[in-house]
């Protein structure tokens, strides 16, 4: 994960990319794998980027909104002046921001969060965000 020589870390509580910009607790590590065509962050609760110390991950996918609208214990939430929901289950807190408004295909940004030990950085990371590009 780590050793791809486009991947770029931040840390200090502030990231920003040509995708979008937020804010997190300072005392984690960013990693940023996203590319000019796909915006996928990773974050981890040490610089050892292994998959044991991931806490969440933000990125931009393709998703069927009809498909979505069908998880019984879905919440409606608005991330970054856009629609979308938020599902919890005391494992993960995972929401799917809506970044387009077609039902099939739509263009989707996934906020997935250990819930347990890391519901403060989802909600800081959902609190600021900022879109700054939506892919084509």
């Amino acid at each position: 994960m780590g050793n791809n020589s486009n991947t770029k870390t931040s840390t200090g509580g502030n990231f920003e990319n040509q995708w979008v910009k937020f804010q997190y607790p300072s005392q984690l590590v960013i990693l940023d794998n996203s590319n000019s065509t796909h915006f996928r962050v990773e974050v981890y609760n040490s610089t050892n980027t292994t998959i044991e110390n991931m806490v969440g991950e933000v990125f931009y996918y393709k998703s069927n909104r009809t498909d979505l609208s069908c998880f019984t214990r879905a919440k409606r939430i608005t991330i970054a002046d856009k629609s979308g929901i938020k599902i919890e289950d005391g494992l993960l807190v995972c929401s799917y921001v809506f970044l387009s408004s077609e039902y099939i295909n739509t263009k989707t940004m996934i906020l997935n969060f250990d819930a347990r030990k890391h519901r403060d950085a989802y909600q800081k990371i959902a609190d600021t965000i900022v879109v700054k590009k939506v892919p084509g």
